[in-house]
């Protein structure tokens, strides 16, 4: 604890001076959906390079995707989509559903960001969030968890392209 003019202050604490340490075990929830989010994201990235290096194997090219740095989701995205208009040249309905697909990532990704980036604190039923204007917004666990689950039916679509 650090003080500064007599007031004590807590290097890691909300605006109510809750420390993380004391968010559980009541918030413990909460702070699994958050993390399960962060999770989901991190497992797509990584299945969509494996997708992408087996249609490289396939099409005999064995590079790695992103050798020197990691590729970051619209990269893979990107290099997705060449994949597979090369791979399906007359057929453009798996370019078609990636078209789909990216636009759901879009918007989950959006609410990854307003999560990771803003939030605020623990509020009944869920949390509270501030967007990139600095409104707050309210985000129930439901919503999260109902995110959580769109964000895999995403991953399985994208995997079965």
């Amino acid at each position: 604890m650090k003080e500064i003019r007599g007031v004590g202050v807590h290097l890691v604490a909300d605006v109510n001076g809750k420390t993380v340490s004391d968010y559980a075990p009541e918030d413990a929830a909460l702070l699994c959906a958050v993390g399960r989010l962060v999770c989901a994201w991190t497992m797509l990235e990584q299945s969509l390079e494996t997708k992408i290096a087996q249609l490289r194997e396939a099409m005999g090219d064995i590079r790695t995707v992103g050798a020197r740095t990691r590729p970051g989701m619209t990269k893979l995205m990107t290099e997705l989509r060449t994949m597979v208009a090369m791979r399906d040249r007359r057929n453009a309905s798996a370019l078609t559903e990636i078209a789909a697909i990216e636009r759901d990532m879009q918007r989950i990704d959006r609410f990854r960001a307003l999560i990771i980036q803003g939030f605020h604190q623990p509020a009944p039923g869920g949390f509270t969030c501030r967007d990139g204007r600095n409104n707050i917004q309210h985000i129930a666990l439901e919503q999260l968890d109902s995110e959580i689950d769109a964000l895999e039916v995403v991953a399985n679509r994208l995997l079965a392209v």
